[in-house]
């Protein structure tokens, strides 16, 4: 799983280097449009990659809410007097990523699509772009809220099959 979560951090300097090589090379149009799929693609290998990990382990649980602290900590700086990052938001799409990764560590039988939506907000929540004012962590955060209520009352994990 850190595997994952180390290439979207990658992904930022690698986009901003093949931003660079492609204006250098050509113009500024094409060196967006290099930066933009990279970026994009590294987002996408990132999400393909956690969520085709087979087994989680009790480290995989709390990775994305250490990491988020962290990340958040090492920011800071963009996040004060400005809305480039959401240091509350990130830590708080770790924290439910981790409630999430763990029903799926004690309940085998989860499936991975309730960890998409997971996992994509914490990736978008941790990358230090923003779109001005709060309504896309409002709205992200809410989502994957609502996502893991679903999977701990609503899913159809074994240990709710036997219970009921």
């Amino acid at each position: 799983m850190w595997k994952g979560i180390l290439v979207m951090f990658a992904a930022v300097p690698l986009a901003f280097t093949a931003a660079g090589i492609f204006w250098a090379a050509f113009d500024w149009r094409t060196g967006l449009v290099a930066g933009g799929t990279t970026f994009g693609l590294c987002l996408l290998l990132a999400i393909v990659m956690l969520l085709f990990t087979k087994h989680y382990t009790l480290g995989d649980v709390f990775l994305p809410t250490v990491f988020a602290i962290v990340w958040s900590v090492l920011l800071l700086p963009l996040s004060l007097g400005t809305s480039l990052f959401s240091a509350p938001a990130a830590i708080g799409s770790g924290l439910v990523l981790s409630a999430c990764l763990w029903k799926a560590y004690h309940d085998q039988g989860v499936g991975r699509r309730w960890l998409i939506l997971p996992i994509t907000v914490f990736l978008y929540e941790m990358i230090p772009l923003n779109i001005p004012g709060a309504f896309d962590d409002y709205m992200a955060f809410g989502g994957q809220v609502t996502n893991a209520a679903l999977l701990y009352f609503v899913s159809d994990s074994p240990t709710r099959r036997l219970t009921h």
